[in-house]
């Protein structure tokens, strides 16, 4: 986010930590092993009792708790500044990070992982705890929807991602409670939009920082809904201020990031003093925290009094017996040195958060009935190697003119609460507009329903609602414990120690070569999930064609097609289908002419079967056909996940049946044949388990 050029630089600068060496991978990471004195260690089952619980006939529930929704009395949500999900979590277990086997693939063999900068030299993720920045070139570049302009779009330095020591406060939060590692900004575009959404559920077209906090949008927001059915809410941030900027200082005010004070609703402007939206407690403009006052909160400076003094009237939301106490649903929005805005370091704003959830545990009555949503308003142009859903052009609300507004890369959210407490990841795709989509599910069952007019269809079908990421059936309250971020030091967690959150839907694609008229077609479908339930896949070209990516969004009732032309690429293919959660399709080959049938024809046939109950793991059933006059070999190889390598020759004119396992629904494999070193196809993905 670009800000003001006459904003105190913090004392920190880049270059000022010695560079370190890159981190372990995804499920590997650190397999356990022992780590320095004095480091959280999470083993396998330390920790994880939210897994045991759930699968435990014997779990009841805490005192106090019903198992349901009723038991959610706040909802706190933080978001802070301009981080890529890969920068601070890449070497985190469990999430799809840097050892992300599923990751796109170039058509010279290399991975989105190595990306080119103008000279063509290949640069890879490192390590790196300075507080530099990046540039925001070609934010929303249709051109960056390939994914391989990285470096050349924002610097070398976007590829560096934070080290495991100095991120032992985050992945100790997420090693003990859920991260959701398919989080998307809403628009692949700078702060104030994204915020937008987050308060709004859309930015109505606008991609660039404007910084007015005018009060001139006319659209409706999230908190006056909330007003208008009766939900108490309120913001928390320091409005220390001289104007309407609000951002004159590094350790106080709200650094611009209040966007409310952007909606024409909390103007204050020619209100009485006892108008009823300024009346504390109840009024739409002082819950807002809309209104700006001259002067600074004291001290001005990075210490614990600052963070007591610019958070004081949350911690006094807190405490029993509070004049105004913490209302249902919370947004806190810190001042810009703790904000982590590059230059602003993450140490600061571990530090601010460590503040937040300290005041929240002060209050057992809170904490164990609350809610707390940590997430980012967009990457700030540093490296996430996920795709992120893309709509088709003309998707209506999704587009101004030919620019696509949504998603962008992933960005960090953890998910704090009882019922999210663990070990988990969460991965349905979700992006700023998945928190409101929350609190109206939550308003309805409060019997206080709104829904927000300005999310699009598309992204409500795309984006999840956060219920997949929430058991409210086993809460797990009490304290946590929640290391010094100033110790930075890394957290020990063992392989296994993070489990996937069950998905009641998953994708799936086949091909179908048409020998007559020399095409191939992928039928790309979703089965299972919510009423209207949609993912975006992504085509690319592998061979023969420019590398380009083609989006569709399917939904169970809506399957999609794409053909590929072989007529125009001597009768070969080569191409591969991304989507949601690792999932891949990779398929190359010749078609046949029509009518042969001398030699080898290899045909795949693949169906996913869901799991029954705890007696049978979701499973692949792969059909082989050998539709020609000659034996073919197939080579079955596990690319990851359960399997092994498997031989099976299929006859002429046979079949043969293969059942490959999956782990948690997960599954990776690559089947070849010894007749044909073209013919190649790959199933990678994830089937429901619920």
């Amino acid at each position: 986010m670009v800000r003001n050029p006459n904003i105190p630089k913090p004392e920190s600068e880049p270059g000022d930590r010695p560079e370190t060496t890159p981190g372990a991978t995804r499920r590997r990471f650190l397999q356990g092993a022992g780590v320095a004195a004095g480091t959280l260690v999470l083993g396998g089952t330390a920790g994880a009792s939210g897994a045991y619980a759930a699968s435990n006939p014997g779990y009841v529930l805490p005192k106090g708790f019903q198992g349901d929704m009723s038991d959610l009395r706040h909802v706190v949500i933080l978001m802070q500044e301009n981080r890529s999900l890969d920068h601070y979590f890449g070497t985190f277990p469990g999430v799809r990070g840097f050892n992300d086997k599923q990751a796109l693939r170039f058509q010279d063999g290399t991975t989105v992982f190595q990306q080119k900068d103008r000279n063509g030299n290949i640069v890879t993720p490192k390590a790196d705890d300075g507080t530099w920045g990046n540039n925001h070139e070609a934010w929303g570049d249709v051109d960056h929807r390939k994914w391989d302009l990285w470096v050349q779009h924002n610097g070398a330095s976007c590829m560096n991602y934070h080290s495991d020591a100095y991120m032992g406060f985050y992945h100790a939060i997420a090693a003990q409670y859920t991260i959701a590692d398919q989080n998307f900004c809403s628009e692949f575009g700078p702060t104030d939009p994204n915020r937008k959404y987050l308060w709004s559920g859309t930015a109505n077209s606008e991609t660039g920082n404007t910084d007015e906090s005018n009060y001139s949008r006319p659209w409706t927001t999230v908190a006056e809904q909330l007003q208008q059915v009766g939900i108490d809410w309120r913001l928390y941030s320091d409005n220390s201020g001289n104007g309407r900027q609000g951002y004159i200082s590094t350790w106080v005010g709200d650094y611009g990031d209040n966007e409310l004070k952007y909606f024409k609703g909390f103007d204050p402007q020619g209100l009485s003093a006892d108008d009823p939206k300024l009346r504390p407690g109840t009024g739409l403009i002082w819950r807002g925290n809309a209104t700006y006052y001259s002067g600074k909160t004291s001290p001005n400076d990075d210490s614990d009094a600052n963070l007591d003094a610019v958070l004081k009237n949350l911690h006094d939301a807190c405490r029993p017996g509070a004049e105004h106490p913490l209302p249902a649903v919370s947004w806190i929005v810190a001042p810009y040195g703790w904000s982590e805005h590059p230059s602003a370091d993450t140490l600061h704003g571990e530090r601010y958060v460590k503040k937040t959830l300290d005041i929240l545990q002060s209050n057992p009555d809170i904490w164990n009935h609350t809610l707390f949503i940590l997430n980012y308003d967009e990457n700030d142009g540093k490296f996430d190697h996920v795709l992120p859903p893309w709509p088709e052009a003309g998707t209506a609300g999704e587009y101004t003119g030919d620019y696509p507004l949504g998603f962008g890369p992933r960005v960090p959210m953890l998910l704090v609460s009882p019922w999210t407490r663990g070990g988990y990841v969460a991965s349905e795709v979700f992006d700023h507009t998945s928190t409101i989509k929350f609190l109206e599910i939550w308003a309805a069952h409060l019997g206080k329903p709104f829904r927000c007019p300005n999310i699009s269809d598309w992204r409500r079908s795309i984006a999840g609602d956060l219920t997949s990421a929430l058991d409210f059936a086993h809460p797990q309250p009490g304290p946590a414990a929640l290391p010094d971020p100033r110790s930075e030091r890394p957290v020990s967690i063992a392989a296994d120690h993070m489990k996937a959150r069950p998905l009641s839907f998953h994708p799936h694609a086949t091909i179908s070569e048409d020998r007559a008229s020399g095409t191939v077609t992928a039928r790309m479908t979703l089965t299972g999930g919510p009423k209207d339930k949609a993912l975006s896949f992504q085509v690319f070209p592998d061979k023969y064609k420019a590398f380009s990516s083609t989006p569709f969004t399917v939904a169970a009732r809506k399957p999609r097609d794409y053909t590929w032309d072989a007529n125009a690429t001597d009768g070969k293919y080569a191409f591969s289908i991304y989507s949601n959660d690792g999932f891949v399709r990779s398929f190359a080959g010749q078609v046949a002419p029509a009518g042969k049938t001398d030699g080898a024809l290899p045909r795949v046939e693949v169906a996913l079967l869901r799991g029954e109950g705890i007696t049978q793991e979701a499973q692949v059933k792969l059909t082989l056909h050998n539709d020609g006059t000659e034996p073919v070999d197939y080579t079955l190889t596990a690319h990851d996940y359960l399997g092994r390598t498997r031989n099976v020759t299929v006859a002429p004119g046979r079949t043969k049946v293969v059942m490959w396992p999956t782990q948690q629904g997960y599954y990776d494999v690559v089947i070849t044949v010894n007749t044909d070193t073209a013919w190649t196809q790959r199933y990678a993905g994830r089937i429901a388990t619920i």
